[in-house]
């Protein structure tokens, strides 16, 4: 059997208006559901509250769940409805007279209507009123508040004025204590009044006149994923306007509904006295919901107010009122919320649940209500509509039947009061399409007194058995209730995270700012909370519904968590059966995120880009529909610790054995429909021009963030070289070349993730650099040419040393060659990297530096490299440094030349060189004066010292062989030496190269030769390339802009002249119904795309004749959307015939386009009403 929720056509309107105009008075029903407001209204009649885990429309008339938004009526739960309608009934006597009421639209009694008592229903104050916790204080929300005020809203009376006049009365953009606001409670508060006017004549009930009763409704619900995201709560406040009767004696109220969890025929009731509560459940598998239907409660969480003598207060004068001075016995409560707090009311108490009645749709015994008579019977409970009392062991709809010995015991009022999660009680057991009223009373209306009934609405599911999601519910309900009667004392939810949305070429754009939430801290040392921040993750939806699987098939998936980068890693969570189940590992560095930069309200931003389709990973399509919801979920730090340690403070994984530190607040569904931006689309990443220098593997690119800011201005990136700093480092300026204003300077912040968003935003764009970090070659890009003729041992500088090894210290891990020591050079730095090649077999000149010969003692002389020139007849004695080649001689020839040959710099120059000889008397030494390292280059030391200075053939470079200056000499040592004062010739720059250890050595080379004769070939070449060359003076970047992130106007007409519509042929069905949860597979429709924001299509039929005119404003998503869909009717809403139509689609500036499309239209059969 099929619910039928909504009637979609216009002739099967017109058959519902004809069927309700002959049901007044005398429906008893045909066995088919049907609905009383499956009409459209418009958004000033009603409100959707789906900022959690449930979806519940309401209206201004007092009907909950069946209002149509546009995507069809019902309370929906996981995606499924859990309720048709919901609403209320009323019965007293007035002036003697009994009568009854209510809103209930499934059982067709609405006598209700919008507005307070004596106002015109089309008044256009009488609606929806909204406040949120995101409303900008003292904005328009609480402005038009005021409106809701003059009507009976309730307010904050912050100067105590007796009037609401939100104002910030000092200044600082933030409420305080002495000044006025709404009645906000929770996440979202939706008000609204209506009285019981409708005419009689339009009732269920013709016999019952209007009793000058109004109610004043507040509906409010918070915005969270937990336990309290299964609620939401409304307030009766029933007046009495005293235009009928100044009072109204023994009146009854019932919280009415029909619940339909999924398969409407499959359900069953109870009750529990207890909480006050009623539900609907189901006993088994839902042919909708599946194992695990979910079950529906309904609670007075506050009854209404009344006083008994001798009960409540001591009636000393016997009058029956509770005068001043008389005794209270017991006190009774009104809850208003954190900012208007509790009423205490002394001598009197709250009602609790009365009864609890049900019955079924269409039944003919015990089915909907037909007159006021039999919805009494039913508001006061235990009897059926006819008045006969009930008998639980002969009730043919429950248990009781076989239950002799216990079912007398069972009070009727509390129908099916047993519990079903424990097979024990009163149980119904006929699955039926149920309604369900929770009863209270008796108590009185008097004039302009009102009286607060609060209900809620809780749903619960259990992870695997549908008769256990009551035992679900309850639980639930019960922490409801606790916080209700705290007055919602949890602290407040941290800001709702905002978010914009944009399409580009192949992408979508969510991006939001992360510093409201990562600022976010609540502290209640009364609750033992201390929550922030512990992430965010986004999830996408393959429908318009929440619900993790449809049908059999998934419907949601997370694309990626982003997490806080604190002590807390993955989080355990330990469940109510003991197990310990995992809600969060640690994801991947590039997600974590750095309260030091996300903290910042200009710079703190996350983009997240999805360029495929979330569940099928094929390209997004244009016209498509995408659903995301953005979720932000925080941590109680009071009750975690962690689990290696048992303590709060290490880094690590942590657990909740409460199993309550994780809150979520997830957004509503946020719908984006592919291609929307079309016109003014995301801007992708900009790229850069590399404009000038050597760092090969440097980037720069930009990142546009704000379309609006971007100038279309053309920019340059430079870079300037710190050679203080260890490891090298360069900053970076940016400059805007039109006006030469340095936008950033001199900075070394380097990111060049494009998925990091984060940032200064400049102009309109967050720029990025890549870091380069220098790096020399490794041994194994250190060639020998040719290598048949190699004569030394191979490479190893990892563990030996061996080959060229940089000399500077600002490159990170090099350590300098362990042949002379590991001495680093203080003068090298890396922007001076050069490739090298040591050409063999080409003569040159060395500076030539003993080892061994100068000290009195074997350890000074061990540390003693002196200039060859510099030694004395003393230092070559035999107990010295023993005899050596080439006396005197420090510039000797050698039989290679170094040289820089370097395609990246355009560079090629021979450089000046050294070599070191050691003494005779140490092992492995030979100082002949002859370079050749022998078979061990680290025993004989005789490596290539290669200079950072030109080669000069006459040896005369100071700073490498020192000297004598008048009457005092200092001598090269490349440990690093000292001019004398009277060196007046030598330049600060030589004093300096002079004193650092290697001088100003680029590399320290060492072979060892594979064999005492073995020897190169002369042309051999032995070449050392740069790893990477870093940033220096020389690098610089150059990138536009795009004003304004536009197109031109030549991209727009050419997108103008690419109009289209499809599906073209549209064969019986839109595809798009195929994933859209809300459409309807006979409710076909064509778009049109590629549109530009001012547009006009007018449709033809073939013979010319006009079908429909559309505009910008028939548009689904706003005027800037390129799409336009038609539904397929005339202008007279009438189904057009299969066929072929032609399509003028003109707009100012860009002409018309002409097209031709078919359409088949499926058969539309209605159904009988």
């Amino acid at each position: 059997m099929i619910k039928i929720n909504q009637f979609r056509s216009t002739a099967a309107r017109v058959l519902l208006l004809l069927a309700v105009i002959f049901a007044v008075g005398a429906y008893s029903g045909d066995g088919v559901k049907r609905t009383g407001n499956s009409l459209y209204k418009s958004s000033a009649e009603f409100f959707v509250f789906n900022i959690n885990n449930l979806n519940i429309p309401v209206d201004n008339k007092g009907v909950i769940a069946d209002v149509d938004p546009g995507t069809g009526a019902g309370g929906f739960y996981d995606g499924k409805v859990f309720l048709f309608s919901g609403g209320f009934f009323m019965s007293g006597i007035t002036n003697g007279t009994m009568w009854a009421n209510g809103v209930l639209s499934a059982s067709r009694i609405e006598d209700y209507q919008p507005g307070p008592v004596g106002s015109s229903r089309t008044d256009p104050k009488n609606k929806m009123y909204v406040v949120t916790a995101q409303d900008e204080v003292f904005g328009p929300a609480w402005q038009e508040w005021k409106t809701a005020v003059s009507i009976g809203a309730d307010f904050y009376d912050g100067d105590g004025d007796g009037a609401y006049n939100p104002v910030d009365l000092n200044g600082n953009g933030k409420w305080d204590s002495n000044e006025d606001r709404p009645d906000l409670i929770g996440d979202v508060t939706a008000w609204t009044v209506y009285n019981d006017g409708v005419a009689k004549s339009l009732r269920r009930f013709t016999d019952v006149e209007p009793q000058g009763i109004e109610i004043r409704q507040t509906v409010f619900a918070f915005a969270s994923k937990g336990v309290v995201g299964n609620m939401l709560f409304i307030r009766y406040r029933i007046v009495n306007r005293g235009t009928v009767a100044d009072k109204i004696d023994s009146v009854y109220f019932s919280v009415a509904a029909d619940p339909d969890l999924g398969d409407y025929t499959d359900d069953l009731v109870g009750c529990d006295t207890t909480l006050s509560a009623g539900y609907v459940y189901n006993g088994g598998p839902d042919g909708q919901f599946g194992a695990n239907c979910p079950t529906f409660l309904m609670d007075f969480f506050q009854g209404p107010v009344v006083y008994i003598p001798g009960e409540t207060f001591v009636d000393a004068n016997g009058n029956g009122e509770f005068d001043a001075g008389e005794t209270p016995l017991t006190e009774a409560h009104n809850v208003r919320g954190v900012v208007m707090g509790i009423d205490t009311i002394p001598g009197a108490k709250n009602m609790p649940l009365t009864s609890f009645t049900q019955y079924m749709q269409s039944h003919p015994t015990h089915g909907d209500p037909n007159t006021r008579f039999e919805l009494r019977n039913y508001l006061l409970g235990g009897v059926s509509k006819d008045g006969v009392p009930l008998d639980p062991c002969t009730w043919a709809f429950g248990n009781g039947p076989a239950n002799a010995g216990v079912c007398a015991t069972w009070d009727p009022h509390f129908m099916y009061s047993g519990k079903p999660e424990d097979g024990t009680g009163w149980l119904n057991t006929t699955p039926i399409d149920q309604r369900q009223m929770s009863n209270t009373g008796p108590f009185v209306l008097k004039k302009d007194q009102p009286i607060d009934i609060v209900a809620a609405y809780v749903v619960g599911r259990h992870p695997s058995l549908s008769v256990q999601s009551v035992r679900t519910a309850k639980e639930y309900d019960q922490i409801a209730q606790l916080v209700f009667d705290s007055n919602f004392p949890s602290p407040p939810a941290p800001p709702p995270a905002v978010y914009d949305v944009k399409t580009g070429n192949g992408f979508i754009d969510l991006t939001w700012q992360t510093a409201p939430q990562v600022n976010y801290r609540a502290i209640d040392t009364v609750l033992d909370i201390d929550r922030r921040l512990q992430g965010y993750y986004v999830t996408a939806f393959r429908t318009n519904s929440k619900a993790d699987m449809i049908g059999g098939t998934v419907n949601s998936t997370r694309l990626v968590t982003y997490e806080m980068d604190n002590i807390i890693h993955g989080i355990q969570q330990k469940k109510s059966n003991g197990a310990i189940e995992t809600y969060l590992e640690r994801p991947s560095a590039e997600y974590l995120l750095d309260s030091a930069l996300y903290s910042k309200p200009d710079e703190g931003r996350i983009r997240l880009r999805v360029t495929q389709d979330p569940f099928t990973g094929v390209p997004l399509v244009k016209g498509k529909e995408y659903y995301f919801a953005l979720t932000t979920f925080t941590l109680n730090h009071k009750v975690i610790k962690n689990k290696a340690t048992g303590t709060y403070g290490p880094a690590g994984d942590y657990i909740d054995e409460t199993n309550g530190a994780v809150d979520e607040y997830e957004t509503a569904i946020i719908r984006v429909v592919y291609g929307t931006d079309l016109f003014a689309p995301a801007s992708d990443i900009g790229q850069s021009k590399k404009a000038a220098g050597f760092a090969g593997t440097g980037g720069v690119k930009f990142l546009p963030v704000n379309n609006s800011e971007l100038t279309g201005d053309t920019y340059t990136v430079s870079f300037k070289a710190d050679t203080t700093t260890i490891p090298y480092s360069a900053s970076y300026s940016l400059t805007n070349n039109r006006t030469g204003t340095v936008l950033i300077s001199d900075s070394k912040a380097y990111n060049f993730d494009s998925t990091n968003y984060a940032g200064k935003l400049t102009e309109g764009f967050v720029l990025k650099v890549k870091d380069v970090a220098p790096t020399v070659a490794p041994d194994t890009r250190q060639t020998y040419t040719p290598a048949a003729n190699k004569w030394f041992v191979d490479l190893n500088l990892l563990t030996a040393s061996l080959g060229a090894v940089y000399s500077g210290r600002d490159i990170a891990g090099v350590g300098g060659s362990a042949t002379l020591g590991n001495r680093q050079s203080t003068i090298t730095k890396a922007n001076r990297l050069r490739a090298i090649e040591v050409r063999f077999g080409q003569p040159g000149k060395a500076y030539r530096y003993m080892n061994g010969f100068v000290g009195t003692s074997a350890l000074s002389r061990r540390n003693s490299f002196k200039y060859a020139a510099g030694l004395n007849g003393t230092d070559v004695l035999p107990s010295r440094g023993g005899a050596m080649g080439q006396f005197g001689v420090g510039f000797v020839d050698v039989p290679f030349q170094v040289w820089v040959k370097d395609s990246v710099y355009g560079e090629e120059r021979q450089l000046a060189v050294g070599f070191v000889e050691k003494s005779a008397n140490l092992p492995g030494g030979n100082p002949d004066g002859n370079w050749f390292p022998g078979t061990d280059v680290t025993q004989s030391l005789e490596a290539i010292i290669v200079f950072d200075a030109n080669y000069d053939a006459s040896g005369s470079q100071i700073e490498y062989t020192g000297g004598v200056f008048g009457s005092d000499s200092a001598w090269a040592d490349i440990r690093g030496y000292q001019f004398p004062a009277s060196a007046t010739t030598v330049t600060d720059e030589q004093k300096r190269i002079a004193a650092s250890p290697l001088f100003n050595a680029m590399y320290v080379i060492s072979l060892s030769a594979l064999t005492a004769t073995s020897t190169f070939t002369a042309g051999d070449v032995f070449r050392v390339p740069v790893g990477t060359y870093p940033y220096t003076d020389a690098d610089s970047y150059t990138f536009s802009t795009k004003q304004g992130g536009a197109l031109t106007d030549a991209e727009q007409k050419d997108l103008f002249n690419k109009v289209n519509v499809y599906p073209n042929p549209l064969f019986a069905f839109n595809p798009e119904t195929s994933y859209n949860s809300q459409a309807y597979s006979d409710d076909p429709f064509v778009t049109f795309t590629n549109l530009p924001e001012e547009v006009t299509v007018k449709i033809f039929t073939v013979s010319g004749a006009l079908v429909r005119t559309l505009t910008q404003a028939d548009k689904l998503d706003g005027v800037g959307s390129p799409f336009l869909r038609w539904d397929l009717e005339n202008e007279n809403g009438l189904r057009v015939a299969s066929g072929m139509y032609l399509a003028i689609v003109s707009s100012p500036g860009f002409g018309e386009k002409i097209l031709k499309f078919g359409v088949i239209l499926p058969q539309k059969q209605l159904q009988r009403y």
